[in-house]
């Protein structure tokens, strides 16, 4: 999917949005009161600036001041670690569901991994 991307100045009221890399020869701005209507109005405007659908391309704004950006940046960057540690966690305790209930009850494997035995039973059907 193609990204284009975007940078949203503040001023006074109003979020000013510019974009940093349209196709050569296309150019455009738009502006919006909150930072939502400035991102959807931006989405908007390179939709129609390029004839294309508005759910065909990524759109990535970015605050003008750096600081306001590098924490936006790192608060993504956190949050995609989050949700990468969480599918390797609930792949793991799939794993382990299917392995300690070859042995022991539904209880037992609820129990040694701090988790319900209702649980422990979706995660790990026995076949009938």
């Amino acid at each position: 999917m193609t990204e284009y991307r975007a940078t949203a100045r503040h001023d006074g009221k109003w979020w000013s949005v510019s974009f940093d890399n349209l196709p050569k020869g296309y150019a455009g701005a738009t502006q919006g009161r909150t930072w939502a209507e400035a991102e959807r109005m931006a989405r908007e405007a390179v939709a129609l600036l390029l004839d294309v659908e508005e759910d065909s391309f990524e759109l990535v704004m970015r605050p003008a001041d750096p600081a306001m950006a590098g924490v936006i940046v790192e608060a993504e960057k956190a949050r995609e670690e989050a949700e990468r540690a969480a599918a390797r966690a609930r792949r793991a305790l799939v794993a382990a569901a299917v392995e300690l209930t070859k042995t022991v009850t539904v209880r037992d494997a609820g129990a040694m991994l701090h988790v319900s035995h209702q649980q422990i039973a979706k995660l790990a059907p026995k076949a009938s």
